[in-house]
């Protein structure tokens, strides 16, 4: 992620609070390298759901999984780049905000 940017509210999606630059191509080929993505404020996550989640941090768009002993799986879309794919204690990520998709993205198996 690079720039929080803020657009002319009537072009954003309904429930938008905000829109960010997408920084590099880890959620490609769903959310593009420099295209605006938009964002609404925490709610309640689905697995497989895209959210700006902090950890350790530093604030990274990641697509969610959660198991029942409490592991967070933050995963990017763009499976070439699976080595930034994280794994920490659910309760050391905080999520931001949640991601805006047209479509949801399927979650990757895990490796």
């Amino acid at each position: 992620m690079t720039d929080v940017v803020f657009r002319d509210p009537a072009l954003a999606p309904e429930g938008a609070a905000f829109g960010f630059v997408m920084g590099d191509n880890t959620m490609e080929p769903y959310l593009m390298k420099g295209s605006t993505v938009y964002a609404a404020r925490p709610g309640p996550l689905a697995p497989g759901d895209v959210g700006v989640f902090s950890v350790g941090g530093k604030l990274v768009c990641r697509q969610y999984l959660e198991d029942s002993e409490g592991n967070a799986y933050l995963f990017t879309l763009n499976r070439a780049r699976r080595e930034l794919d994280m794994t920490v204690p659910a309760d050391e990520v905080t999520l931001f905000a949640r991601v805006l998709m047209d479509e949801p993205a399927p979650l990757p198996g895990i490796e």
